[in-house]
């Protein structure tokens, strides 16, 4: 493996075989995940300081705004550690989506595959986030990465996986 791993995340040596091997570590592209987040913080602050500059301030509203902006920085702030403390990790043999907040999930998936998409819009080669799907032979969506920093190795490496 090339890099280092995020700090503060489980281990994920513990979970290989004894014949498996790390190839990539990646997360979803930061920028996209978090801006609906900070349009929600954004969207409550303009709607707090109309609401007081339309109706006028009281002692009531001033509360309800303070309370709507920092519900707003509470749900952008939990999206934010949600990112940081999400990776995915693939194998030589499987891919895994490690979760930390508090309690620890590790998702194990199995590479089946029988075809891979990769979308990434002129947007998103510009800045190197893309989506990758994986689907049965039927079309069935088994797995579906969106937002993923780098995503074109991340497809390599997927399709060389199970290959």
């Amino acid at each position: 493996m090339d890099q280092p791993l995020p700090v503060g995340l489980p281990d994920p040596t513990k979970y290989l075989l004894p014949e498996e091997t790390i190839r990539l570590v990646v997360r979803r592209y930061h920028p996209v995940v978090l801006t609906g987040a900070a349009a929600v913080v954004l969207a409550a602050a303009v709607a707090g300081l109309l609401l007081l500059v339309v109706v006028g301030p009281s002692r009531g509203r001033v509360a309800f705004v303070l309370f709507l902006v920092v519900a707003a920085l509470a749900y952008f702030g939990y999206r934010y550690i949600h990112w940081s403390r999400t990776v995915l990790v693939i194998t030589n043999r499987r891919l895994f989506q490690f979760v930390s907040l508090g309690i620890k999930r590790v998702t194990v998936m199995p590479v089946l595959r029988q075809s891979i998409v990769f979308k990434q819009s002129p947007i998103g080669r510009r800045m190197g986030f893309g989506t990758v799907m994986v689907k049965t032979a039927n079309g069935a969506m088994l797995f579906n990465f969106d937002w993923l920093a780098d995503a074109e190795r991340f497809r390599d490496e997927i399709t060389n996986l199970a290959a």
